[in-house]
C-alpha cells in the first residue's frame, strides 16, 4: 500500500493555511469581540466567528486530504 504524496502535501498545505486562524479567531473574540459586543459594536465578534469557521473549514479539508492520501488505494 503506497501513500499518494501529492494528496498528502495538499492536505498538509491546507492545515498550514488554517493553522493561524485556529489561534486568531478565539484570541480576537476574547480581546476585542466580547468587550466591543457589550458596547454595541458587532464587527469584531463577527470577524472572529468568520476566522473560526475558516479554521474549521481548512482543518476538515486538510484532514480529509491526508486521510485520503493514506487510505485510498489509488
Amino acid at each position: 500500500m503506497a501513500t499518494n504524496r501529492d494528496k498528502l502535501l495538499k492536505g498538509v498545505r491546507f492545515l498550514a493555511v488554517g493553522f493561524p486562524f485556529i489561534f486568531m479567531g478565539p484570541a480576537l473574540m476574547t480581546w476585542q469581540g466580547i468587550p466591543q459586543y457589550h458596547n454595541g459594536n458587532y464587527i469584531w465578534l463577527i470577524l472572529s466567528i468568520v476566522f473560526m469557521l475558516t479554521a474549521a473549514f481548512f482543518a476538515v479539508r486538510g484532514l480529509r486530504a491526508i486521510l485520503s492520501a493514506f487510505f485510498d488505494g489509488e
